[in-house]
């Protein structure tokens, strides 16, 4: 089987908590609701990419308990093929979220099964190796997802690496890679240009990859390879939920590429994917399908 996006990396349960304003340390906040749902870098990325039309498939580990049912039936119903490891004696990988009145999360992250990802299995070889285009995220083990990315470099896959959420650990395959998504943290972490903004940020990052882009959500995005630093185009939005935002965009990049768009083209759709998304609740439920993106990229652009 031949795929067109292959996603290597972790599968959450989110638990979610609207406050008023998250706790500062040593103070509590009184929450209004508690959600549960189907989250993690990697599953986000994967459901994005194969609602945004691109076969997909996610290459991931979760436990044995009910978590585990929650997270393989979302990735059932968005249409991804699921290549998990079923981990006994490991919790599914869990992220505790408080989610405040502007939309911006807190997150503490329990890793669980996620950490078995530290190599890369002959059946995720074969899969990678089969596939259009590689996802990968930080939020598991270093050492499996370089091998990840070097089995798809070796099958002439194109690979995406979203350099979150901590980007100094991308710096030992970053040979590997073909697309880097960082946000302007995560620039600034790689290029040790703390006061540099997001073209300049974007531009030294193009100088260790073919092509880089900084994700600034709703305040706008940038995009750097060999045809020069350029903005991307912004959507009109109103910031509900950002906990997918920057998932939503990696993964309809992705299948943007799988599709054989130009990046600039795969990155404008994705932009449109992201702020749809923002103006949703939950993680992988606010991701929105192709034919809502379209309808959405109908509408007018911020600038």
């Amino acid at each position: 089987m031949h795929r067109d996006v292959t996603v290597f990396g972790s599968a959450n349960a989110d638990l979610r908590v609207l406050v008023d304003k998250p706790p500062t340390p040593g103070q509590s906040a009184v929450g209004h609701d508690l959600e549960m749902g189907p989250g993690g870098k990697g599953l986000n990325q994967a459901v994005a990419a194969s609602r945004m039309g691109a076969r997909t498939t996610f290459v991931g580990a979760v436990g044995t308990d009910d978590h585990a049912a929650i997270l393989l039936r979302c990735l059932d119903e968005s249409g991804v093929e699921a290549c998990v490891d079923e981990v006994e004696g490991r919790a599914t990988g869990a992220a505790l979220i408080a989610l405040d009145a502007e939309g911006q999360i807190t997150v503490i992250e329990l890793p669980g099964a996620n950490g078995t990802l530290d190599v890369l299995s002959d059946r995720a070889a074969h899969v990678v190796a089969h596939t259009a285009v590689l996802l990968l995220q930080l939020e598991t083990p270093v050492p499996g997802s370089a091998a990840a990315a070097a089995a798809a470099r070796r099958a002439g896959a194109t690979v995406v690496l979203n350099a979150a959420p901590h980007a100094s650990a991308a710096e030992p395959f970053l040979a590997d890679v073909d697309v880097l998504v960082t946000d302007a943290e995560e620039a600034a972490e790689l290029t040790g240009l703390a006061e540099a903004g997001p073209e300049e940020l974007a531009a030294a990052l193009a100088t260790r990859v073919p092509a880089a882009i900084v994700f600034g959500g709703l305040r706008g995005s940038v995009l750097a390879d060999r045809d020069g630093v350029r903005g991307l185009p912004r959507y009109v939005a109103h910031a509900l939920d950002s906990s997918a935002v920057n998932d939503t965009f990696c993964g309809a990049l992705a299948a943007g590429l799988a599709r054989g768009e130009a990046l600039e083209a795969a990155a404008t759709r994705a932009v449109a994917a992201a702020a749809l998304a923002v103006q949703r609740p939950g993680s992988a439920d606010s991701i929105p399908t192709l034919e809502d993106v379209d309808a959405y990229m109908e509408l007018g652009r911020a600038g």
